[in-house]
């Protein structure tokens, strides 16, 4: 009696979980290889994903009114991206270190002049009692940032985490060789997956399984659509703000805006940090209206636009964005706020599936009980 009831069932489910979960702590370390690969492609995939449903419309068009293969349109995308990024890296990057140099450069000729204007200040009755009980002689040297002492201890530090730098750069190189080739394969193969899997998988789709993945799709296009699109108009706000201001390279420090603002909160300060670098020697003040701008242009789509826009692609309440992206963020950080959204719409879609799957479970219940009290 007690072998057919619920509780003996559920209570055998609950050992044999414990004692899977146990075992499975016991031979972790015969996972660890498949962990570090997860980690390894997590990162490149989730990128090639993007870029992905960033550039299908793009393959789609050129593959229906140019008739190009999709093969030499998965190329032809991975030329544009790697030219933009050269483009991009060959005009900035040199710059960005010429600027930090003057700047170094000018801290150190400011360093002395500073040291004996402050020493002047000893001679003058009415800050000399001051200056000897703060001592500024021993606090000028403590915050001493001459130009040998910056360099020397950066290549300090440098030193010291060798191995972390040598570790960073070893996972740029792996994304830049895994994202080319698996958005490649996306692209090629990208639109064959889910018709692949309805007739070779999902051959007897009772639980209309298919439509939760078509969902699905559509939602993640949706979303990234709608991400671009902010991104889009982030950029066009941007890049006429710094031509107004007179910016060097205005086109391209807005398109480093526009694609770090797919980064919630942070991704603005992120995105004006080269213009910054860039203008703050020469025109100070321009550096400071150009950083307030895009400030007030980040609070106006953080609050406003990208709600707005991510909220209409993916049919929910911008109010829910905005609750969704403060919860993960406090959680999870900004990794929580890039995930939070998408993960958001996805599970939406499920819960409705089940919820389908629920109420015609129960019409087909109520058919089956009218059937019996008929016959």
């Amino acid at each position: 009696m007690f072998k057919q009831s619920k509780l003996f069932f559920w209570t055998i489910e609950i050992l044999a979980v414990a004692l899977l979960i146990f075992l499975l702590t016991k031979i972790g370390f015969i996972f660890q290889p498949v962990r570090t690969l997860l980690a390894l492609l997590f990162i490149p995939f989730i990128i090639a994903g993007f870029l992905y449903y960033i550039f299908n419309p793009l393959v789609q068009l050129l593959e229906r009114k140019f008739k190009v293969n999709r093969s030499l349109s998965a190329l032809l995308v991975i030329v544009i991206i790697f030219a933009v990024l050269f483009f991009v890296i060959a005009s900035i990057i040199p710059n960005i270190i010429n600027q930090l140099t003057s700047l170094i450069t000018a801290t150190g000729k400011l360093f002395p002049q500073i040291k004996d204007w402050v020493e002047s200040l000893a001679t003058n009755p009415r800050f000399s009692d001051l200056y000897k009980q703060v001592d500024a002689n021993s606090l000028l040297d403590k915050v001493n940032i001459s130009y040998v002492d910056i360099l020397h201890n950066l290549l300090n530090n440098i030193t010291i985490s060798i191995g972390s730098v040598v570790g960073v750069v070893s996972s740029i190189v792996m994304v830049l060789i895994l994202v080319p080739i698996l958005l490649f394969y996306m692209i090629k193969d990208g639109e064959k997956v889910i018709p692949f899997l309805r007739e070779h998988v999902l051959i007897e789709d009772k639980l209309n399984i298919f439509e939760l993945l078509e969902n699905m799709n559509h939602t993640i296009s949706r979303y990234i659509s709608g991400v671009a699109l902010d991104a889009l108009l982030v950029f066009v706000v941007v890049f006429i703000g710094y031509s107004i201001l007179g910016i060097p390279y205005a086109f391209l420090f807005a398109i480093f805006a526009g694609i770090t603002n797919i980064i919630p909160y942070a991704g603005p300060y992120i995105g004006v940090l080269p213009m910054i670098f860039t203008v703050v020697i020469d025109r100070p003040w321009t550096a400071v209206f150009a950083t307030a701008y895009v400030l007030i242009l980040q609070q106006i789509d953080g609050n406003v636009v990208y709600p707005k826009i991510i909220g209409n692609a993916i049919k929910i309440h911008p109010v829910t964005v905005m609750v969704l992206m403060l919860i993960s963020g406090s959680l999870y950080g900004i990794v929580g706020m890039i995930i939070a959204v998408p993960t958001y719409s996805l599970v939406k879609e499920i819960v409705k599936f089940v919820n389908s799957l629920y109420r015609n479970h129960q019409k087909q219940k109520k058919i089956q009980i009218i059937d019996r009290n008929v016959l």
